[in-house]
């Protein structure tokens, strides 16, 4: 199983830089992971889409109904956020390099691959990619710089 952090859910969904690329990964490997935080995110960016106007309130319903099924073919694992992986970003936090830039979601997605021994993240977060790492994963980005 692979994980992928919401930018890359996105991408099996709306036509941004690299969907081909991200949507054959997804074809290849079937079985893929995501904090269920990432599930929120994931609503809140075809939302964003919607107000930037890259997708119409009709596609975005589209969307949504897309979602809905393949989530009914368990397409996605949402994996759940536990006590230990809460401690985990925290004890990872306290012993983070000062010089490395890593928001709270991020190390949550970090964190949920790693406590579900998931060693493949794939994101397109420069600064995720580099905190990896902390989290014992490895993170990478096929489509170029993020």
């Amino acid at each position: 199983m692979i994980y992928f952090d919401t930018a890359y859910l996105v991408k099996c969904y709306v036509k941004e830089p690299g969907w081909e690329t991200v949507r054959e990964i997804a074809r290849q490997r079937r079985r893929i992971a995501c904090s269920i935080y990432g599930r929120m995110e994931l609503h809140a960016a075809f939302h964003r889409h919607v107000r930037e106007g890259n997708l119409s309130g009709n596609q975005l319903q589209t969307v949504f109904t897309q979602l809905a099924l393949d989530e009914s073919r368990r397409l996605w694992t949402w994996l759940p956020i536990t006590e230990t992986i809460m401690n985990r970003v925290v004890d990872t936090f306290k012993l983070l390099p000062t010089d490395v830039f890593l928001r709270t979601a991020d190390a949550v997605h970090l964190a949920t691959a790693r406590e579900n021994g998931i060693s493949e993240v794939y994101t397109n977060d420069d600064r995720m990619i580099r905190a990896a790492a902390s989290f014992l994963v490895r993170a990478e980005n096929p489509i170029g710089p993020g």
